[in-house]
């Protein structure tokens, strides 16, 4: 695990309580294009991003999706990312599947 990292519930975590949709929005925030491109897309006055950094406001549930695209982020699934994990695991050493050896980084490979 990276340095600054917690497991928050099996889940690796930034270890000041920060996250990239935090992030993402300070950054946006900082950036006046970018935080006019935000509003726009969300459906806000330029002030709502300041209010959402500052915590003085929620996000509705219908403006979320939208929010996380316009900062570039999307939501899937825990298991989605598993999958994705397993995969670069086998697809990565494949050659082992390949020649019908089953799984590969199995022990005596």
């Amino acid at each position: 695990m990276e340095s600054g990292r917690k497991q928050v519930n099996g889940q690796e975590s930034q270890s000041d309580g920060s996250s990239i949709i935090v992030e993402r929005l300070i950054q946006a925030r900082v950036d006046k294009r970018r935080k006019h491109e935000v509003a726009e897309a969300v459906g806000w006055g330029v002030e709502m991003v300041e209010k959402v950094c500052a915590g003085s406001t929620g996000i509705p549930a219908e403006k979320v999706a939208a929010l996380l695209t316009s900062l570039g982020l999307v939501v899937t699934t825990i298991e989605y990312m598993d999958y994705l994990a397993r995969g670069n695991v086998i697809g990565s050493n494949c050659r082992c599947a390949r020649m019908n050896m089953g799984e590969c980084g199995r022990s005596g490979r």
